[in-house]
């Protein structure tokens, strides 16, 4: 326990001092590299410190836990150090985290791409450090309806950020995109994080119409859109009432919008399958994992959402979300 706690001391006293902060997750990051997608902060004691290095242990000396690919031709691989963890990108370089998740060392390549590095950051480098804090991380989308934290998780191209971009658009609050960060309670609650969302250039075409404003370098099939009122964004977590599995279908006649709810034991098992990091981490970990996701389903709805696959029909979705959500919080419950 002391060598851990003098590893500790150590790793934070290599962390840069002199740095920016940005709100994040309901408190404070300071940061040495800009960060354009979050708010700016000032008077408030950071929580996270993330600090650029030159040096670091070799990954060869680490203890590898589990890759993943990021993308084509890029994988991520998370390395167990004494008193820290890295995640060892191919492209970006490596980020040490301490054991405690509160300080971060990048470790950067010769020419890093920067858009890269923020999307890596904001992503699986902020859900290790979070899952250090036995904070829960979901890949999907969230927002708050009517005062009701309500989540869509899916796979890639199932529509979770086109969802919570048309919810926002109706008047609902931006929670979370890709990242999904769940603390523990009864209930849970869902934690703010970066208020913007990626939409493919067709879905930004068709949604987010209401306030908002488009940042893309006209290369990228993705732009990220944000709200200028900033009553669009959530700021404090919302209790976590209702996680949605997506599932799309091409549209066939009158078949519409539907929900099932899952049994406990399936749900918690469709909520392993969505987790932003649980492929990377080690099998004690993942234990420690699927027993706060149980949690999760013992206190959280989790539907089978069937969603015909067609922006025309995006109203009827956000119609049945809302009347759905509405009713419960009248007190009615259908269907929960």
């Amino acid at each position: 326990m002391a060598q851990r706690a003098e590893a500790a001391a150590t790793f934070c006293a290599r962390a840069p001092t002199t740095m920016p902060d940005y709100h994040l997750f309901g408190s404070v990051l300071r940061s040495d590299i800009e960060l354009v997608e979050l708010s700016p902060c000032t008077g408030l004691a950071p929580r996270w410190h993330l600090g650029r290095v030159d040096d670091g242990p070799p990954s060869s000396a680490l203890e590898a836990l589990g890759s993943e690919p990021v993308e084509a031709g890029v994988t991520v691989t998370l390395y167990r150090g004494d008193g820290f963890v890295r995640l060892a990108f191919d492209d970006t370089g490596s980020f040490d985290l301490s054991a405690d998740g509160r300080h971060i060392r990048w470790l950067a390549p010769a020419t890093p791409n920067l858009d890269s590095v923020r999307k890596d950051v904001l992503g699986r480098v902020f859900a290790v450090c979070l899952e250090l804090e036995g904070t829960t991380t979901l890949h999907g989308s969230a927002v708050d309806i009517d005062g009701e934290g309500v989540a869509f998780l899916a796979p890639k191209f199932h529509g979770k950020s086109t969802t919570a971009a048309a919810i926002v658009d109706r008047g609902g609050r931006l929670l979370a995109d890709d990242l999904v960060a769940v603390t523990a309670g009864a209930p849970p609650h869902v934690v703010p994080s970066v208020p913007v969302v990626q939409l493919w250039q067709d879905s930004a075409e068709r949604v987010a119409r209401i306030g908002a404003s488009a940042r893309g370098d006209g290369s990228s099939v993705k732009v990220q859109i944000g709200w200028d009122d900033s009553g669009r964004n959530a700021t404090s977590s919302v209790a976590f009432t209702a996680a949605y599995l997506l599932d799309p279908f091409k549209p066939d006649g009158a078949r519409g919008v539907k929900r099932e709810r899952l049994p406990h034991v399936p749900a918690t098992l469709a909520l392993l399958g969505q987790t932003k990091v649980g492929r990377l981490l080690g099998p004690r970990w993942r234990a420690s994992l699927l027993g706060r996701l149980a949690n999760i389903a013992g206190h959280v709805p989790v539907y089978r959402l069937e969603v015909p696959r067609d922006y025309d029909r995006l109203d009827e979705l956000t119609e049945a979300l809302w009347s759905w959500h509405a009713s419960e919080l009248a007190g009615a419950g259908a269907g929960r």
